[in-house]
């Protein structure tokens, strides 16, 4: 069943009394990061020049780091950047793994919570997601006061793929929803034959929450973007129309999807996805192979997109090793934070996309 698939596995403590501001902050890096933004190629997006600048917590419970997911807000008019990711103690996030947290005053040096790993994996090995957990998205929700994480989790022995909510009213005590999990990824819905991952996810323009997802309509199709929709969190309906096919065959991502992020300049929204074009089989599932980083421009609302046709050039490793991105728009840029192989290890790199910059070789 394609339920078994599976996106690759690139694989402080803080009051809970802080004004949180849902607008984006104003800030200019380069007056706040240790190092500069060097320019990629000949292109708006700009790197820094200290990366990785997250690979490995030194903590116990997470030698190895997988999925990332990031938050960016403003506190009593500061930014306040937020990271979560999955950690295992012995290099293999499947059966054995946890949900860390970390902040970050610059976006560059993260301070782990000294009360990780804030979720842990279940100890019955028939649970939805037992083997594991991927796809995470966080969001603040400033009508509920709380952040929501919806997140995939999967049993590769029982062929369960799933999507999970949990709550916590700052970032680090989770709880579980009791409605968990609440959409089956293994059941044809609305014409879709199954689905492969969560990619995303957004607060609604009036109300609730908007996911996306991956699925496919044909037996051997690629995974497309769909998008689900909640009131609630706990409550989730398929939309009907599909938001970005994959590739066409023999482009680079032909194969569809494993994650998506949007963010917005002006009128201009900015998908910046992580796109693959092969597979690899593991015995009962199979996994992405050869995944990089591409985006979609869509003017006025966040529909009819039109895909950028290169690919952009920030990938560490030639076969394509891009885990997840995250994309949040901090004063007039968007700032990316990006999985992928740094030399022989995951780890997330920072980098600036800055349309509006009249070129040279450093963002400041």
């Amino acid at each position: 069943m394609r339920s078994t698939l599976i996106p690759a596995l690139i694989l402080i403590g803080c009051p809970s009394d802080y004004e949180v501001i849902p607008a984006p902050p104003d800030i200019d890096p380069g007056e706040v990061t240790e190092c500069d933004f060097s320019r990629v190629l000949d292109t708006d997006f700009y790197e820094y020049d200290c990366n990785p600048v997250f690979t490995t917590s030194g903590e116990a419970w997470a030698n190895s780091i997988g999925n990332t997911t990031f938050n960016v807000t403003e506190v009593v008019g500061h930014p306040f950047y937020q990271l979560w990711y999955i950690g295992a103690p012995n290099g293999d996030v499947m059966g054995d793994y946890g949900l860390g947290y970390a902040i970050s005053d610059d976006g560059t040096e993260w301070t782990s919570y000294t009360g990780n790993p804030v979720l842990e994996s279940p100890q019955q090995p028939n649970s939805w997601n037992y083997s594991g957990m991927q796809g995470m998205q966080v969001v603040w929700d400033p009508t509920a006061m709380m952040y929501l994480l919806l997140y995939g989790g999967y049993n590769v022995d029982t062929s369960q793929w799933m999507l999970g909510v949990a709550t916590s009213p700052e970032g680090q005590t989770w709880t579980q929803s009791p409605a968990n999990p609440v959409f089956d990824l293994t059941r044809p819905t609305d014409g879709l034959q199954g689905f492969c991952w969560p990619l995303g996810l957004s607060l609604g323009t009036v109300a609730g929450y908007k996911g996306y997802v991956a699925g496919y309509n044909t037996a051997d199709g690629p995974c497309s973007i769909y998008s689900i929709s909640s009131s609630d969190g706990e409550r989730w309906t398929m939309d009907t129309q599909m938001v970005l096919p994959a590739g066409q065959q023999g482009s680079w991502y032909d194969e569809g999807y494993i994650g998506t992020s949007i963010a917005q300049l002006g009128d201009t929204y900015y998908m910046f996805f992580v796109g693959f074009g092969a597979w690899e089989t593991f015995g009962s599932y199979k996994s992405s192979k050869n995944m990089y980083l591409g985006w979609a421009t869509a003017e006025g609302q966040p529909t009819n997109w039109v895909v950028q046709p290169e690919r952009i050039p920030i990938n560490q490793t030639s076969e394509g090793e891009v885990g997840s991105v995250a994309a949040h728009r901090v004063g007039d840029r968007i700032h990316l934070w990006v999985t992928d192989t740094w030399g022989n290890e995951s780890g997330v790199g920072y980098f600036l996309f800055d349309p509006d910059n009249e070129g040279g070789d450093t963002a400041e």
